[in-house]
């Protein structure tokens, strides 16, 4: 167990207007008292920040995998590869060293399409023997060798399975490129990591996430996962909040209900489905075609009146829906079945979400705050997919892209997180995009689609009290009040009063879970805390 806080003192975000100078006592892991920070006497023990530090209440990312994340820390990383060449050596020097059983997938990720085409022919020049399977930097796409293939077909064929499609070449044989439920009908043929492996992932995912300031997370969980979850959150080492939804295979919700089970680190409520895929792969769902591939619309994997039926038996029993939607025309169709299946954000607390919000039409901006739809959404996407969303939707459609100011000034309810292992972790980074709709370097000047730019205040209250909404956790998380969990991130920088791009230069000093020190920079770093006993 790390070290217990009982006092800080200094300059604090409460979680809205400026930061002031505070005293925060805390009591069984709970905020006990804020009050203003005395001059003259600091209890001995409080820890103390620098005029120019801030601490900030929980850092909760709305959208990430944990478990997958912990998992791919281990895969093979295909991450920023833009040609054949770096290919093979990324996958030469992956394999090694490792001694290669016929009978052991080879597993990676990050391969990002929009700058590299892969297929069987190619991944078999390197490794012929073993399966080898790697999903797509958007985790909507996999490319396999033709050893994967062969596995699968043998058993289920080659026809495509619905809601997915097995690519095939110009003589019409399958070149190892598989779209969405294509590529998850060949990964169930991957064993399922032991519940020792998931503990293990679960931890390397937390302390990851330590590091980055996310005391809280929401997390997709596929059925084979969730009792390696279950797992960890029965042991010490489980520190982080847990906000878990069950992920529908089938929007058949008699096959999909379970118990729900809520604790204070640890919320199983929420059930999660796709509705299509993703704008790299192509298989987001549009009202019109694509710009780049004229005969294609993508994939709507359910359709309204079917999804308005499941979302309403959900509801009987409480519980809450998120759907996963990148489209215009997905979009569209998880407003459509919120509105028939009775949401209308005055009634019992469902609080819908959709997850992403990628591309939407002007007319259903208004629709998520009469619905009472929250918008859960990844600013590091945005910077991600700017340089290739107009070859794919044309400028016009990219009008309402991300469309974070747009639906803020709708009075939508927004709540940020990264998606990561897909994208980058860092709230830091999340927040700077989305103040600024640039990549690190400064491309493009100005920002694109500058006019759906957040401030500072707006995008840390998505990554904050409003990702504690959408997990129903407002009560006690997302803001520094009394009474409150005392879970705390305390950064170098007031990011609040800097200019945009000092954000990237802002490091995570702490973080404090249950008043907990589950992550420290240390000294030897120059980012260690003081004490009172350390300060004169």
């Amino acid at each position: 167990m790390g070290r217990m806080l009982h006092t800080i003192a200094g300059p604090v975000w409460m979680g809205g207007g400026p930061a002031a100078d505070s005293l925060i006592r805390i009591e069984n892991g709970r905020i006990i008292s804020v009050e203003p920070r005395p001059l003259d006497f600091l209890p001995e023990g409080t820890l103390y920040l620098n005029k120019d530090q801030v601490l900030l209440p929980s850092l909760h990312d709305a959208h990430l995998h944990l478990c997958i994340g912990g998992l791919m820390l281990n895969w093979a990383d295909f991450d920023g590869v833009r040609t054949d060449l770096e290919f093979s050596e990324r996958f030469s020097e992956y394999l090694q060293g490792r001694e290669l059983n016929p009978e052991q997938w080879i597993v990676g990720k990050g391969l990002d399409e929009t700058k590299l085409r892969i297929t069987r022919e190619d991944i078999d020049e390197l490794c012929p023997d073993c399966p080898v399977f790697i999903w797509s930097h958007d985790l909507h796409s996999a490319f396999v060798n033709s050893e994967a293939l062969e596995r699968y077909t043998y058993q289920f064929g080659i026809e495509d399975p619905a809601g997915g499609r097995f690519e095939r070449d110009e003589d019409n044989r399958l070149n190892g490129v598989l779209r969405e439920n294509a590529a998850y009908a060949v990964h169930k043929l991957i064993p399922v990591p032991a519940e020792k492996e998931i503990c293990s992932a679960m931890e390397r995912g937390q302390e990851y996430a330590f590091s980055m300031g996310i005391t809280a997370a929401s997390a997709s969980v596929r059925n084979d996962y969730l009792d390696g979850y279950a797992e960890f959150v029965g042991t010490e080492k489980h520190k982080i909040r847990l906000n878990i939804w069950k992920v529908s295979d089938s929007f058949n919700y008699e096959q999909d209900r379970f118990i729900k089970k809520h604790s204070e680190r640890f919320r199983l409520e929420t059930l999660k489905g796709f509705v299509d895929g993703a704008l790299g792969s192509r298989s987001a769902a549009f009202d019109k075609p694509y710009e780049d591939d004229p005969e294609n619309r993508g994939i709507a994997l359910v359709q309204e009146g079917p999804l308005a039926r499941y979302v309403r038996a959900a509801n009987v029993d409480g519980m809450q829906v998120a759907l996963h939607a990148i489209g215009d025309r997905a979009n569209a169709i998880c407003l459509d079945a919120f509105e028939m299946a009775g949401c209308s954000g005055r009634g019992a607390e469902y609080r819908p979400r959709i997850e992403h919000c990628q591309v939407l039409r002007e007319r259903d901006i208004g629709r998520f705050a009469e619905f009472g739809v929250i918008a859960s959404m990844q600013p590091i996407h945005c910077i991600a997919d700017m340089p290739f969303t107009e070859k794919r939707i044309g400028r016009e459609r990219c009008r309402f892209s991300y469309a974070w100011k747009s639906l803020q000034q709708a009075g939508a309810r927004l709540a940020f997180g990264s998606d990561w292992p897909v994208e980058n972790i860092d709230p830091l980074l999340g927040i700077h995009a989305a103040v600024t709709r640039q990549h690190p370097s400064g491309w493009p000047q100005g920002g694109w689609q500058a006019q759906e730019c957040l401030t500072v205040e707006a995008a840390l209250q998505a990554y904050t009290s409003g990702s504690a909404y959408a997990a129903r956790w407002e009560q006690e998380g997302g803001t520094v009040a009394k009474g409150k969990w005392a879970d705390f991130t305390i950064l170098s920088k007031n990011i609040l009063e800097s200019p945009a791009k000092e954000i990237l230069d802002t490091k995570v000093e702490m973080t404090v879970v249950g008043g907990e020190v589950v992550y420290e920079r240390t000294r030897a770093e120059g980012g260690g805390m003081k004490e009172k006993s350390d300060i004169s």
